[in-house]
C-alpha cells in the first residue's frame, strides 16, 4: 500500500516536471492560401510574418543594392516610420514588383509572393500593402546614378557608387543614398524626375529629406530577448535551452532513483 503511495506521488512529479519542460516541437501544416490564394477561405487569412521576413532576408542577403533592400533598412533602424511604406508585406512587394530587377529577385518571388498574392488572392494584406508607389527598380536606379556621375563625377555622392558590374549591371553599393543624394543637390537634372515625382508624392524621409537621421544604436539587423532561456524554433513555439534540458534531465533521474529506492525498501 505504501509502495504504491510513494510511486503514484513520484510519477505525479515526473509528469508535472515533464510537461514543465515545454511542448514539443510539432511540424505545421502549411495554409492553403499559401499555394492556392483565391480559395474562399483567404478571405480572413493573415500570411505568416515569418513567411514574409524570410522571403526579404533571402534576397537582401546577396543583393543589398536594391530599393527594396534600401527600404527594409530603413523600416528596421526606425520603427516610427509610417506603415504605410514598412509593413513587411510592402517591402516584399516592392522587391517583387520590379521586373527589371527579376533575375535577382526572381528565386524568391516566385515561391511567395507571386505565388499568395497573385492577381487572383483573396488575401486582404494583398490589396491593401502594396508596393512603394514610384521607387524604381535598381536597374533604373543604377542608371540614373551612372549616368549622373558620368557627366559629372566630381559631385561628392558619386563616391558612394563605382560603376555598375560587368556581369550583373548593378553598382554594389547604397544605390538609393547616392541617388537621393545626387537628385537632391541638383534636382533640375535631366535624370532626376523619378526621383522627384517619388518625393513629391511620399512623405518617407530617409528617401526624400536631406536632413533626416536614422535613430542612433539600432540598425534594425538584430532582434535581442533577454530574460528568457528560450529558443525560437521554425514554427514559433518555445524549446528549453541547453542549460535549461540538462537541469530537468538531472531532475527526472534524480526522481527515478528515489522511486527506485522508495519501491525497494517497500518490498
Amino acid at each position: 500500500m505504501r509502495s504504491s503511495l510513494f510511486l503514484a506521488v513520484a510519477s505525479a512529479i515526473i509528469a508535472s516536471v515533464a510537461a514543465h519542460d515545454g511542448p514539443h516541437d510539432t511540424p505545421e501544416t502549411p495554409s492553403v492560401c499559401l499555394t492556392t490564394p483565391s480559395d474562399a477561405s483567404c478571405s480572413t487569412y493573415s500570411i505568416p510574418n515569418a513567411t514574409i521576413t524570410d522571403a526579404i532576408a533571402d534576397i537582401c542577403k546577396t543583393s543589398s543594392f536594391l530599393p527594396g533592400c534600401s527600404l527594409n533598412t530603413a523600416c528596421s533602424a526606425d520603427s516610427t516610420l509610417n506603415a504605410t511604406y514598412c509593413a513587411p508585406l510592402s517591402i516584399l512587394a516592392t522587391l517583387c514588383s520590379a521586373p527589371d530587377d527579376g533575375a535577382l529577385t526572381g528565386a524568391a518571388c516566385t515561391k511567395t509572393y507571386s505565388v499568395f498574392c497573385a492577381s487572383n488572392s483573396l488575401i486582404p494584406a494583398c490589396k491593401s500593402q502594396r508596393a512603394f508607389s514610384g521607387l524604381p527598380s535598381g536597374k533604373v536606379v543604377t542608371g540614373t546614378v551612372y549616368s549622373v556621375c558620368q557627366e559629372m563625377p566630381m559631385m561628392t555622392d558619386c563616391k558612394i557608387c563605382p560603376g555598375p558590374d560587368a556581369t550583373t549591371g548593378y553598382s554594389i553599393c547604397d544605390e538609393v543614398k547616392a541617388w537621393k543624394g545626387l537628385c537632391l543637390s541638383m534636382p533640375d537634372m535631366t535624370q532626376c524626375p523619378s526621383f522627384n515625382t517619388m518625393c513629391k508624392n511620399t512623405t518617407f524621409a530617409p528617401f526624400c529629406d536631406a536632413k533626416y537621421v536614422s535613430p542612433s544604436g539600432n540598425n534594425g539587423s538584430t532582434t535581442t530577448t533577454t530574460g528568457s532561456s528560450a529558443t525560437p524554433t521554425p514554427n514559433g513555439q518555445t524549446k528549453p535551452s541547453s542549460a535549461g534540458a540538462l537541469v530537468g534531465s538531472w531532475i527526472m533521474t534524480s526522481l527515478l532513483a528515489v522511486v527506485a529506492g522508495v519501491s525497494a525498501f517497500a518490498l
